[in-house]
């Protein structure tokens, strides 16, 4: 006799097996996207990353993280770099990328941060943080719970990650306007 109704073991099987896949399509995407000659090519396998990145959110239980993740990152901004990239229309082989004698280097940063992610998973060398998040009133995923974090004992990290993003935005109009004179 079939059991009609799943186990709770064969629903975190499946759970899992999804996680592992969106994760590994997540770095699979990554990597071709920043190996591709053809920048058309990188921002579709991009367009790939973010979407596998929203599936994650939604295996977390953050429908509205996922939705964030595919309106503003695969809709907008995606499109934005899309448009620049053919509106440069740079020919193919400046637009290769050029890892030359620095890949060893990025090589040698790249698992200097695996291990120090590895290193943090496992918990052991790190403290854990002595800050709880304040999201016991508000349900998990909810504009409230994200505001509450964002703007409570992370406020710092989030007006620093603003700034990052500023200056980012400054150095590419500086770039731009440099080279239309």
């Amino acid at each position: 006799m079939l059991n009609a109704e799943p186990n709770l073991s064969q629903e975190a099987i499946l759970l899992t097996a999804i996680f592992y896949y969106m994760a590994g399509a997540s770095v699979a995407s990554a990597l071709l996207a920043v190996t591709r000659k053809n920048p058309v090519h990188s921002m579709l396998w991009v367009l790939a990353l973010f979407l596998h990145v929203a599936g994650i959110f939604l295996l977390l239980g953050a429908e509205f993280l996922a939705a964030v993740q595919v309106i503003v990152y695969a809709g907008a901004i995606l499109m934005f770099y899309l448009f620049v990239v053919m509106l440069f229309n740079l020919p193919e082989e400046e637009a290769r990328p050029r890892f030359g004698n620095h890949w060893p280097f990025a090589a040698a940063v790249g698992l200097s941060f695996a291990a120090l992610a590895w290193v943090a998973r496992s918990g052991s060398g790190i403290a854990p943080a002595q800050t709880r998040l304040a999201t016991e009133s508000a349900p998990q995923g909810s504009l409230a719970a994200i505001g509450m974090v964002l703007f409570g004992p992370f406020a710092l990290p989030f007006e620093i990650a603003s700034l990052l993003l500023l200056a980012a935005i400054i150095g590419a109009v500086v770039l731009a306007t440099r080279r239309t004179a």
